[in-house]
């Protein structure tokens, strides 16, 4: 099954096909429910206690096998992202990316052994050093740290608060941790000065795909159970008409480290528009 989370009328169908009920049905169920629903402030604690007896009727879910997930990238123009899609960090500064070309214009240059984004710079290999308040070491991965070097994003459509997002707006993250280490913040400033803040919709298989708040190892079972609750929880408050008091109605997915989005599983890109202390997702036309 495929839930597709590209907006209102595509999250009702997708969760009439997991449910297996029709359209008509759900909506009714979402409406009649939907102040409770938000009543309920859910979050990952408490997602999974959302009471579905009323709707599945002991129907069996039929399980989820792909997502429309949702992630922002600065980038100078649109058709750079149809053109490359969505890397992991090792891959985007190690094959012949923007990213990378940009970065060269710099002196840095970057290998990956498979555990360990390597950094040169003009010729010489970095030892970077955990100073305080950046987090290049981390990113770069290695010894005593996460390896983080996976695309991640979130499972709606939907207006951001400023502070929520900043470390993604204007350049990337990987610019920003290098600004700050290096005390010289043109390095992330000349980039945003030519990009644009893009919000990117692709398919995902479920696999490659973690919840936050949530293991691992979790089945695919309870990924389905989970995403299709978070789905509905949005859909009510779609239908009530109010934003959410908790950032968990909409949550960061995590794409499995090894994981690189094809170009060809892009489905939309929007562009980010601000508002005083918020960002929003318009279609481009």
């Amino acid at each position: 099954m495929y839930l597709n989370t590209l907006g209102k009328n595509e999250m009702y169908v997708s969760v009439a096909e997991i449910v297996g009920a029709d359209v008509e049905d759900i909506k009714r169920f979402v409406i009649e429910n939907a102040a409770d629903i938000v009543d309920c402030h859910y979050d990952e604690y408490g997602i999974e206690q959302m009471d579905l007896k009323g709707l599945l009727n002991g129907k069996e879910l039929k399980l989820i096998d792909s997502l429309i997930m949702h992630h922002i990238t600065p980038r100078e123009s649109e058709e750079s992202i149809w053109q490359e899609g969505l890397m992991t960090l090792s891959n985007a500064l190690t094959q012949k990316t923007i990213l990378a070309d940009y970065l060269k214009k710099w002196g840095f240059t970057f290998s990956f052994d498979g555990n360990q984004i390597v950094m040169s710079r003009k010729g010489l290999v970095v030892d970077v050093e955990n100073k305080l308040g950046t987090n290049l070491k981390m990113r770069l991965g290695g010894p005593n740290t996460l390896n983080d070097y996976n695309v991640n994003g979130y499972l709606f459509v939907d207006e951001f608060e400023e502070e929520a997002i900043r470390g993604w707006l204007g350049s990337p993250e990987f610019l920003k941790s290098l600004a700050y280490y290096y005390d010289n913040f043109s390095i992330a400033n000349n980039y945003a000065d030519n990009s644009h803040n893009y919000y990117v919709s692709f398919e995902v298989p479920l696999d490659m795909v973690d919840i936050e708040g949530f293991s691992a190892t979790i089945s695919v079972e309870k990924k389905t159970s989970i995403l299709l609750r978070y789905t509905i929880n949005a859909l009510a408050y779609a239908e009530m008409k109010r934003k959410p008091f908790l950032p968990m109605y909409n949550p960061i997915i995590f794409l499995k480290r090894q994981y690189d989005v094809p170009k060809e599983d892009i489905r939309k890109i929007w562009i980010l528009y601000h508002k005083p202390g918020k960002w929003f997702p318009v279609e481009i036309v």
